[in-house]
């Protein structure tokens, strides 16, 4: 938040605690003009809204970077020991152009962009997907089974999902920076008609 809002609120705060305090309540309170006891009355919430809309804004929008190396290394990793007895198994069955567009050693998984990585990962489920569906029984001799498909696309869906998050934290607090200047013009001119 620029030094510009933190100090308007900070200002709205002290209004706030003085219309509180009981001895100047006394010269304000239900006394005539009466419409600024209902003027003030209206000032408390629109100053926690404010507060709220403020403290959204100043989420942070990293920290994901661990979580995101970590279930990016899960992938690569995973990927890697799938797509290595995959292809392994599409040569021996005469699928070289199959074996082909899965075969990648762990440095060229991990050279992949987030994009590409997801991508490249999305096709080597959808292979293995087709193979247990094609023959189970024989690519089960590879130690190749359901469970792989069904943990391979677990860790799609992490890695997804945490890739995702940074965009949509931003995302949401650019809305909220975009909110904070009608809600201060709100509250200061309510301000200005107390």
């Amino acid at each position: 938040m620029q030094n510009e809002y933190a100090n308007r609120q900070n200002m709205h705060l002290t209004v706030l605690k003085l219309l509180d305090t009981p001895e100047f309540q006394a010269a304000w309170k239900n006394q005539k003009p009466t419409a600024f006891t209902s003027r003030a009355a209206q000032l408390g919430p629109l100053i926690d809204s404010l507060t709220d809309l403020i403290s959204g804004q100043q989420t942070a929008t990293t920290g994901y970077a661990e979580t995101k190396e970590r279930e990016k290394q899960e992938l690569e990793t995973l990927a890697h020991e799938i797509c290595q007895t995959l292809a392994d198994w599409f040569e021996e069955h005469g699928r070289e152009g199959d074996s082909a567009q899965i075969a990648l050693s762990l440095s060229a998984w991990q050279r992949l962009r987030d994009t590409e990585l997801i991508a490249k990962a999305h096709l080597l489920h959808s292979k293995l997907s087709e193979a247990l569906t094609q023959d189970e029984h024989a690519i089960s001799d590879h130690d190749l089974t359901p469970a792989d498909a069904s943990l391979l696309a677990k860790e799609i869906l992490d890695f997804e999902q945490i890739t995702a998050d940074p965009s949509a934290a931003i995302s949401r607090r650019r809305s909220l920076t975009l909110a904070l200047r009608p809600k201060f013009g709100e509250i200061s001119q309510l301000l200005l008609r107390m």
